[in-house]
This record gives structure tokens, sequence and C-alpha cells, in this order.
């Protein structure tokens, strides 16, 4: 009895650090997330789009540097939607989304572009980015990419994407300017609030990186998202392992610490994305680590 009344307190303990850890990066994330990237002066910018959601729910100014100038890096944004380049992010979960959310005879499959294709070079205003959902609201070559919500729609989704030349030039800051206003009748609903801004950011950050790697010259191998999720999973796992030994052993610190580590490694590998070595690197310090706690 005593021994079961030992692993019980040890079991909710952890669990009690662990849900304590996930709520405060969850915090510390939702709170970056609407200005992500973007400088002071960059989230006061008045843009193309602000006065289709005067009382936004959700808005959101993120921003990256691309290495690029602003004519490199149009063509990339022009040929966006659902059927042309896609949006240069996590194909696997689009295609699952876009067959929920899409309409009834919904048939298209995300496929990223790997070229700039002079074909959809010419958005035209109404042409569907998202079947369904988003449409092209206006564009300005070389400055901005404009798409609002299609009518009748749940809530108004206004997406902008705005390049600002930097380095005199030799660079751009792309801006994405991102808001939702829902129906009065929807009210405020914190867990629709929170799937989308936590989901969303996954898939912008993703698109934002994708952009810059492409516009840079650089491209994006068939296999990365397989690896990014072998890569997520083996954090994970790790994380498992770590839980596994902090219940078994004696020596509990240890494998907690390394449990707390591996939560705060996965929320990097979701939010932050960083580049494959350095994910890498961080599954092979997780996977140190739960060796020398084992060994402890």
């Amino acid at each position: 009895m005593k021994k079961l009344q030992s692993f019980a307190l040890r079991f909710l303990g952890g669990l009690f650090v662990l849900a304590v850890l996930v709520y405060g990066l969850f915090a510390l994330t939702l709170a970056a997330i609407p200005t992500w990237g973007a400088a002071p002066e960059e989230v006061r910018l008045s843009l193309p789009g602000d006065e289709i959601n005067d009382r936004p729910n959700i808005l959101w100014t993120n921003a990256i540097t691309i290495a690029a100038p602003p004519e490199q890096v149009w063509p990339w944004i022009a040929q966006l939607g659902d059927s042309r380049g896609a949006f240069y992010s996590y194909t696997f979960i689009e295609n699952q989304v876009g067959a929920l959310t899409g309409a009834a005879d919904y048939k298209v499959t995300y496929t990223n572009a790997d070229r700039i294709h002079p074909e959809w070079q010419n958005p035209q205003a109404g042409e569907a980015l998202i079947q369904g959902m988003l449409k092209v609201h206006s564009y300005e070559t070389g400055r901005y990419l404009l798409a609002d919500s299609i009518q009748p729609a749940p809530f108004m989704w206004v997406w902008g994407w705005h390049l600002q030349p930097a380095q005199d030039g030799a660079a751009t800051r792309l801006l994405v300017r991102f808001s939702i206003q829902v129906p009065p009748s929807m009210g405020d609903n914190p867990v629709m609030n929170f799937v989308l801004s936590a989901g969303g950011f996954v898939m912008q950050q993703n698109m934002l990186q994708g952009i810059q790697l492409r516009a840079a010259g650089g491209a994006e191998p068939a296999w990365t998202e397989a690896l990014e999720i072998v890569l997520w999973l083996a954090a994970l796992v790790c994380g498992l392992a770590a839980g596994w030994l902090y219940l078994g052993r004696r020596a509990w610190r240890g494998p907690l610490a390394v449990a707390c580590l591996a939560v705060i490694v996965l929320f990097v590998l979701t939010f932050v994305q960083p580049p494959l070595l350095l994910r890498f690197g961080l599954d092979a310090a997780l996977a140190g680590a739960v060796v020398w706690s084992g060994r402890s």
C-alpha cells in the first residue's frame, strides 16, 4: 500500500510540474505570436486590408527578412494558392484540413511549388486561394497580395503578404498580417481562439520560412516534412522515456528534469521550427540526457 501511495504521489507530482511547464510555455508562446519577428514600428504600420476587419478577435503581424530584393520575392507570393503553388507549409496538414473545410467538390491536393510558374503570376480579384474559404481581394505587383474570406463565412478572415525593401533594396522584409473577426453571435470563444492561434501560427511560421528559403535561391527536398515529423516524434519518445525513468527510479530528479527539457524541445520544434541540423542536435542532446539519467 505504501509503495502504491508513493507511486501515486510521484505520478501526480510529476504531472503537476509538467502541466505548469506546458501552461507557462503556451502562455509565453501565445503572447509572442501576434508580433513574432516584427519590429514595433512594423506592427503599427497601416497596411492594405486593415479597413476590412475593424474589430478583429485575432490580429497578427509576423515578419521575416529574406536575403533577396522584393522583385525576387514577389513571384513566390503571386503564385500562392491551394491549386497553384500552395503555401510552402506543411502539406500533410493542409491536405487534411482542406478536405474537412473545403467545398463539397473539393478535390485539390496541396503541392508546394519548387520553381516560379509563369502561368500563376497574375492573380485575379475574386480568384480562390483556398476553395470555399479564401479569395484574392487585391494586389499590387511587387508590393502586396491581399486575400479575404469568401462569403458567406463563419468569420471574416483577412490575410495579407506585404513586401518592404530592406538593406538598400538588397533584402526584403516580408510582413504577413493575419486577422479574424468572428460574428457577435459566436462570442469570444477561448478554445476556438487557442486552436486558431496555435495551429494557424505553426502553419504560417513554416510558410514564412518556406518563402524565405525559395526566394533566396534555396530548395526544400521532398523528404523534409517526413524528416521533421520523425525528429519531432524522437523528441516525444525521449520525453516519454524520461517519464518512465522518473516513475521507476529512486533517483527521480534527473529524469524529471529531462522530461521537462523534452517538453521545451517539443515547443521549439513546433513553434520556432529551427533548421534540420539544429533539430538533430536537440534530439541528440535529449537522447544523451535520457541515457545519463538512466545511469544515474
